[in-house]
């Protein structure tokens, strides 16, 4: 586990208490790091002491049942959008970041969305799309999606804990193209395991459109994505980045649902440039 230099919680929406860490350097320009479904800020744990990110102020949240966060027992304390985007609104502000660059990995770009529905991109300076998903259920969606999440993800919210832990294996098994660092898979397998079953069924259960917002964006966008993504397919990477006004589409050969994983030197390298070009 990567040990960040502070540590704190943050008021979100409805008093949930939310997590966050940093890393990096405090006096530098801002990247916020989203996590994905059933994850935790530490899957960034080969962004988080990177010596090509080191010049930034590195701030990653636990969202909202994920984590060290609170986990409401409600599930509409994860169908309401404007939560989601109050949330980060919360980080935002009670971290004091200046015009910071978001990336977002998977399920993060809806929560991306609803931030960017609610308080539009004016207090950022970028985004990155890393494997995002920006619709989820509906036929559009479904079509841009793979085995990982629409077969395998739903065992997440499995109540039983034996076929849930099968399950989890399962997604982890086919994550990445390239095979997880057996310590890396247990301390994976922890984490995506101590998101409760109600959350990853209450995330399932949203359904949500997005193209009208990211049509609108008015600051750079850098879409990360891997070729061999089994969760969220290349066509929606593709789609994003003819979508977005000023995007740029990187994509990695042989990778799977997590380059900054598989290939964190290429990542990081892209995303330090990235954030320096939005920033100045």
């Amino acid at each position: 586990m990567v040990q960040s230099s502070s540590e704190y919680r943050v008021t979100g929406a409805g008093g949930a208490q939310l997590h966050v860490a940093e890393f990096g350097d405090p006096a530098g320009p801002p990247i916020l790091l989203l996590h994905g479904y059933a994850q935790t800020h530490q899957c960034w744990k080969r962004q988080l002491k990177a010596d090509d990110l080191a010049y930034f102020r590195l701030v990653a949240v636990d969202l909202r049942g994920h984590g060290q966060s609170d986990k409401p027992a409600d599930d509409r304390a994860y169908a309401d959008g404007e939560a989601w985007a109050e949330d980060i609104a919360a980080v935002i502000a009670g971290a004091d970041l200046t015009q910071p660059v978001v990336a977002a990995w998977s399920f993060a770009g809806l929560i991306l969305c609803d931030y960017l529905r609610q308080h539009g991109d004016t207090e950022l300076a970028g985004i990155n799309l890393v494997s995002a998903r920006t619709m989820v259920g509906t036929d559009r969606a479904r079509g841009m999606s793979g085995k990982l999440f629409l077969e395998l993800a739903p065992g997440f919210r499995d109540s039983d804990p034996v076929a849930r832990d099968a399950a989890v294996r399962r997604f982890l098994d086919n994550l990445t193209a390239s095979e997880i660092d057996p310590a890396d898979y247990q301390e994976m397998l922890a984490y995506n395991l101590a998101t409760p079953p109600h959350v990853c069924g209450a995330l399932l259960n949203r359904s949500m459109e997005n193209d009208d917002v990211l049509g609108a964006l008015s600051v750079p966008a850098l879409v990360t994505h891997g070729d061999a993504d089994s969760s969220v397919l290349l066509a929606m990477a593709e789609h994003h980045a003819a979508l977005i006004p000023d995007a740029a589409l990187s994509v990695f050969k042989g990778v799977g649902h997590a380059p900054f994983y598989e290939d964190p030197a290429r990542f990081n390298r892209e995303l330090a440039a990235f954030a320096h070009r939005c920033q100045g």
